[in-house]
């Protein structure tokens, strides 16, 4: 299963809107995940074997709301699921009176997976 479609799979599970880039629905609490940095590694005779995926999940709720509980809980499910966890970042976005949590996760793409195949 490619990493895309692992962390889909896996935020799901927390019950709340999970949705790539942006999300526009009505929900007060929601997730929202994208890309961080993608990068060739482990490279053997020429070619990389190996594409290193960060991904950025974004927790979006109102003040009040129990974040740390869910921080907790994403970083506990993405370890389950095979990622790495780098790093949690916790912000109160001043404007929209709402706190957003931002978890840096990881996970290691084989290249000879025939979804990194070259094309004919």
């Amino acid at each position: 299963m490619k990493s895309d479609e692992l962390l889909k799979k896996t935020l799901e599970q927390t019950g709340l809107p999970a949705k790539y880039q942006e999300y526009r629905g009505s929900k007060e609490v929601y997730l929202v995940y994208n890309e961080e940095d993608e990068r060739s590694i482990a490279h053997a005779d020429d070619r990389p074997q190996a594409v290193s995926i960060w991904w950025q999940v974004h927790l979006f709720a109102p003040e009040g709301y129990d974040f740390r509980g869910m921080k907790r809980r994403l970083r506990a499910l993405l370890l389950e699921a095979g990622f790495a966890v780098r790093d949690a970042v916790t912000l109160f976005e001043k404007e929209a009176g709402s706190i957003h949590v931002i978890l840096s996760c990881n996970m290691t793409e084989d290249m000879e997976d025939e979804t990194w195949q070259k094309l004919d």
